[in-house]
């Protein structure tokens, strides 16, 4: 294992392609049958289908989320242009780039807006609050410099934020707690003394029903007053946990991937077989969940289990997607770059659904 990972905690190893192929054959449908191609920008028949949108971005763009299909927001690395991480924001018409005030790579934004802000999380203990209402950021005041990969809320008096320390994965993870007015670190020896591994994303039903994921497969749940280790089904690292009112998914892998879905009090690995590795999971609250990996893989969950299909996407689609966010009308997007070593560039954004989706960026 190269030193790269151990700093950014994935690795494509140029086999997708070939899984892909194996899997999917042919350039296969959309989810729900819709048509898929490889237009850029281009979507004048109104059928669903996958752009690119944008590409060769200066950043690798890590999270994506937003409130609806016209206000979105895609985080990433920072570019060391003097400007702080890459943050865009799109409103329908066209992306903008928001200075944040701060410097440092972005790895996670909250899902939905905590009490009207969006909470962003990344390099050296990095928080950031953004008011959606104000547009401003404010820096939270954090217990350490780990880097953090999730950050998640269920309310602004419940947030949780995990990560670790990378030069010591396997016993160096944290997660924060936001303790009514500040970030506080939880006390986890009681699951493991000496430290447990580093985490990856951490995501919510309820205050009372938290999940948190990552390095050796490991699975921690907060049932509201103490947290508690899960069967994993795996010791695969977890990079991605989401889930609705019903399932709960995480995914995740090395070049190869699993998705493992909680049955009862355990996880259930249901990846079949030559599944490329995973990194982003998202499941709404209704419809069919999406996973998104290495090459720009996908992952679509049907009725007979999840399915690899091939996007259709042009070749510079070569790069990894990191993460992905369904927003409440149906619209699939898809964000990731050269996510494995250092510069964090080389950015990728992708769009399926029937919008033709700008590709606009005012003050880039």
């Amino acid at each position: 294992m190269d030193a790269d990972w151990c700093r950014k905690y994935v690795n494509s190893c140029g086999l997708v392609g070939v899984l892909i192929g194996m899997v999917g054959g042919c350039t296969p449908p959309g989810p729900n049958g819709g048509a898929s191609n490889n237009n850029d920008n281009d979507n004048q028949n109104g059928r669903p289908q996958w752009q690119l949108v944008l590409k060769d971005l200066p950043s690798a763009l890590l999270s994506i989320s937003g409130t609806s299909p016209t206000d979105v927001y895609a985080i990433g690395a920072d570019p060391a242009d003097g400007r702080g991480p890459y943050v865009l924001r799109y409103n329908g018409d066209e992306w903008r780039r928001l200075d944040t005030g701060a410097s440092g790579d972005l790895w996670w934004i909250s899902e939905t807006p905590i009490d009207g802000s969006f909470y962003l999380a990344g390099e050296g203990g990095l928080i950031l609050r953004y008011d959606t209402t104000a547009g401003t950021f404010e820096q939270q005041v954090t217990p350490g410099d780990e880097l953090l990969f999730g950050v998640w809320g269920a309310d602004a008096d419940t947030m949780w934020a995990v990560g670790g320390d990378i030069d010591n994965p396997d016993t160096g993870g944290v997660i924060w707690r936001f303790d009514n007015s500040q970030w506080v670190e939880e006390d986890l020896s009681a699951i493991a003394p000496n430290g447990i591994p580093q985490l990856f994303k951490v995501w919510g039903r309820s205050a009372d029903e938290v999940y948190a994921v990552g390095f050796a497969g490991i699975v921690l749940r907060f049932d509201g007053t103490a947290w508690l280790q899960l069967e994993s089904g795996t010791t695969r690292r977890l990079f991605t946990v989401h889930g609705n009112a019903n399932e709960t998914v995480a995914v995740g892998g090395f070049a190869s991937g699993v998705i493992v879905e909680l049955a009862g009090e355990a996880f259930v690995n249901r990846a079949v077989p030559l599944t490329p590795q995973m990194n982003g999971v998202f499941i709404p609250p209704d419809g069919n969940g999406v996973a998104v990996g290495i090459e720009a893989a996908v992952a679509f969950q049907t009725a007979s289990g999840w399915e690899v299909q091939m996007t259709g996407l042009p070749a510079q689609t070569t790069r990894d997607f990191h993460a992905t966010w369904v927003d409440p009308a149906g619209g699939i997007w898809a964000v990731g770059g050269n996510v494995v070593s250092d510069p964090l560039n080389e950015g990728i954004l992708a769009h399926f659904g029937s919008s033709n989706i700008s590709a606009s960026i005012a003050n880039p």
